[in-house]
């Protein structure tokens, strides 16, 4: 067993879900955690996906206490709403577990795509015939027979992984990093804080934007996706709850960009994600206060610089979270790509002990793909037939189309796109093929019409679906009856 010193830089999300890996990989080392209290979390409010029960299962956390002291709810999907600017909305869900569907004499199992596209062609609305869409849209959950995520609050959020570190022998130093020592061959060896010193064998970055080690000390390169994704600011902002509480993150198409609003259970954490080339914060404010039709209170101003360092593993040090990379908060994948490294790490144990460099090559070689494929989706998302205002007009002329895109959009225009044109073994935490044809459809980049010769007898068939899924929403109990339970 391995008894080497741990250290995680860094308080927020990822330092907490890092803290707790590392203690369950490593039971018999030491783990220490630095945590500035000079950084302040906004805590308007966090959406996840579903690998986050994955994370609470794995560290003997129990979900409703979890729901209880973090103010969280269930989440069944992302509404995208009002993305061509006609007021529609497209859901995009998590998978549903109660049917599998097959073709008899051809696939007997996992013929989900062809259920979809069968809806396309006989123009059969989602939101009807999916159990996720119309769960949500009811404001119903189920947690038997879907796949679900979390929303909760940030803060809380620290706050409750804060108590759990302490009871299982983490080392929580308030502190504040001021300097670093390295061997002869550029190894961390020590961290110099404020109050103190802190020797370490392998130490985790998670110090956000402000990225102090794989940054500011190994100067790492950094690949940005400026080109590819549009976004520059963000003004986040609390409004209050309805009496109503939606299962699912809502992402509304706005005139220079799009408002995330996140359902706790006591308000909503909302933010407005912009093109600060067009707008302001201040006619940000302006605009989303007129959506709303109530006054708002800006929390602080983001700064978006999107992208990745080609190398998150430098030496004995690793960056996870916002340290490491940063797309935008469309579609939730900062703690997902969180936890995906927090995952992988599992197979590169070794790794950490010998510092093998071709082994550290392989791990960011596969961060980097998980990283790149996820703001290769997230473009998608723009691909919308919006044009009134100059930012939606002028998309596709101010940002470069990434080259996984290129290959794959006339793919998906012919309604053809499979499983063999988005797996990658070196990407193993990436979007599923549902996805893209859930989000390809919501942006109207998929055929009405799909040749679906040899395939049409799915089954169970629409109708068949249908009739189950109505009993079962009927069945299901109310989102806030839920919450009040716990």
């Amino acid at each position: 067993m391995s008894n080497k010193k741990f250290v995680i830089l860094g308080g927020g999300t990822a330092g907490w879900i890092t803290a707790l890996s590392i203690r369950k990989y490593f039971p018999s080392s030491k783990v220490s955690l630095i945590h500035s209290e000079q950084k302040k979390i906004i805590g308007v409010g966090e959406a996840t996906t579903p690998q986050i029960l994955n994370f609470l299962q794995s560290v003997d956390i129990d979900l409703f206490d979890f729901l209880k002291q973090t103010g969280g709810s269930i989440k069944h999907g992302i509404s995208f709403e009002n993305w061509h600017g006609d007021g529609e909305k497209y859901m995009h869900p998590f998978v549903e577990h109660i049917a599998d569907f097959n073709i008899p004499g051809i696939f007997g199992t996992d013929c989900w795509d062809y259920y979809l596209k069968k809806l396309i062609n006989d123009d059969l609305p989602f939101n009807e015939y999916l159990y996720q869409n119309k769960l949500a849209y009811e404001n119903k959950i189920d947690l038997d027979k879907t796949t679900f995520a979390l929303h909760f609050d940030t803060y809380k959020f620290g706050q409750y992984l804060e108590n759990v570190a302490k009871s299982r022998d983490i080392d929580i130093i308030k502190d504040t990093l001021t300097d670093t020592i390295q061997d002869d061959n550029g190894y961390l060896k020590t961290l110099v804080l404020e109050n103190r010193t802190i020797d370490c064998d392998f130490v985790f970055d998670c110090s956000g934007f402000h990225r102090a080690l794989i940054g500011n000390v190994f100067k790492e390169e950094w690949i940005s996706y400026k080109k590819y994704l549009p976004m520059k600011k963000a003004i986040p902002f609390w409004i209050e709850a309805d009496e109503q509480v939606p299962p699912y993150t809502a992402a509304i198409a706005m005139k220079y960009g799009w408002m995330w609003k996140i359902p706790l259970q006591d308000r909503y954490g909302c933010g407005y994600v912009y093109d600060s080339d067009y707008i302001d914060e201040n006619q940000a404010k302006m605009e989303a206060e007129e959506f709303l039709g109530r006054e708002i209170e800006v929390r602080k101003i983001i700064d978006i610089d999107a992208g990745r360092y080609k190398n998150i593993w430098h030496k004995n040090c690793i960056a996870v979270g916002l340290a490491g990379n940063f797309i935008e908060p469309l579609e939730s994948t900062s703690i997902w790509l969180q936890l995906a490294l927090m995952h992988n790490l599992g197979h590169f144990l070794t790794t950490i002990d010998d510092l093998d460099e071709d082994r550290i090559k392989l791990f960011n070689e596969i961060i980097g793909k998980e990283v790149d494929e996820k703001m290769n989706f997230v473009h998608l998302h723009y691909l919308t037939e919006r044009n009134d205002t100059d930012f939606w007009k002028d998309f596709e002329k101010n940002t470069e189309t990434p080259a996984f895109l290129k290959e794959i959009l006339p793919i998906i225009n012919k309604g053809n796109i499979s499983n063999y044109d988005i797996l990658d073994v070196k990407c193993p935490s990436g979007f599923p093929l549902m996805s893209w044809l859930w989000i390809s459809f919501g942006v109207r980049q998929l055929p009405k019409k799909i040749n679906m010769t040899y395939y049409e007898d799915v089954q169970p068939d629409p109708q068949q679906y249908k009739n189950i899924i109505d009993t079962l929403v009927d069945l299901a109990p109310s989102h806030r009856q839920f919450l009040s339970s716990l």
